[in-house]
C-alpha cells in the first residue's frame, strides 16, 4: 500500500463481497417468493398447492437468511472487534442459503468468500507517531516492526578494547557479547 494510505480498520473486501452475496441472496429468494404465489394459484387447480407452498417456504427461507447476511456485513463494517463472530456466521448462514437458491449461487459463493475472509482477518498494525504506517526500514529487516534500528557504535580505539574471535570486529571494554554478531566475547 502506498505510503500516506490509511489503511481501513474493519475488513473491507470481506464486508463488500458479504453486502454484495446478501443482496443476491434476497433477490433470488424475492425471486421466488414471486414464482410461488405465481405457481400456488396454478397448481392448486391441478391439486398440487403444496408444491407451490414448498416454492414458497424456499423463498422466505432465502430471503431471511439473505437479510441476516446483509445484516452481517454492516456488522462486519460497524463492529470490527465482532469480525471473527460474523465471519463464522457468514459462511454457515452462506452455505445453509442454498437451500432457497443461494442467490442464484453467486450469492452463496460471495457470502462464503466475505466469510472466510472476515474470519482470518487481522486489524492493521497500529499508526507509527508522525502518521505513517510501521514499514520496515532498509537496514532493519528481522527487527520488529516499528522498532528503532539497532545503533552500533564503535568504541574509540584505546586500552581494553576488545575484539570478537567470530567477526573480528571491536567492542566496548566491558562487552560480553559481540555488538555485530552476537557472539560471547571470551573473557
Amino acid at each position: 500500500m502506498a505510503q500516506g494510505m490509511a489503511q481501513p480498520n474493519y475488513a473491507r473486501t470481506a464486508h463488500i463481497l458479504a453486502l454484495i452475496g446478501g443482496i443476491f441472496i434476497v433477490i433470488d429468494g424475492l425471486l421466488t417468493l414471486a414464482v410461488a404465489s405465481l405457481l400456488a394459484g396454478a397448481l392448486a387447480g391441478l391439486g398440487y398447492g403444496a408444491f407451490g407452498a414448498l416454492v414458497a417456504i424456499f423463498g422466505a427461507i432465502g430471503f431471511i437468511l439473505g437479510l441476516i447476511i446483509l445484516y452481517g456485513a454492516v456488522q462486519l463494517r460497524r463492529n470490527p472487534a465482532s469480525t471473527k463472530t460474523w465471519g463464522i456466521l457468514l459462511i454457515v448462514l452462506s452455505l445453509v442459503s442454498y437451500i432457497g437458491g443461494g442467490g442464484f449461487f453467486i450469492g452463496l459463493i460471495l457470502a462464503l468468500i466475505g466469510g472466510i475472509l472476515a474470519l482470518t482477518w487481522h486489524p492493521p498494525a497500529a499508526a507509527a507517531p508522525g502518521g505513517q504506517w510501521n514499514q520496515p526500514q532498509p537496514g532493519t529487516w528481522g527487527q520488529p516492526t516499528g522498532a528503532p534500528p539497532l545503533q552500533q557504535s564503535a568504541p574509540a580505539p584505546g586500552a581494553g578494547q576488545r575484539f570478537c574471535a567470530s567477526c573480528g570486529s571491536p567492542n566496548a571494554p566491558g562487552a560480553t557479547f559481540c555488538a555485530k554478531c552476537g557472539a560471547p566475547l571470551s573473557p
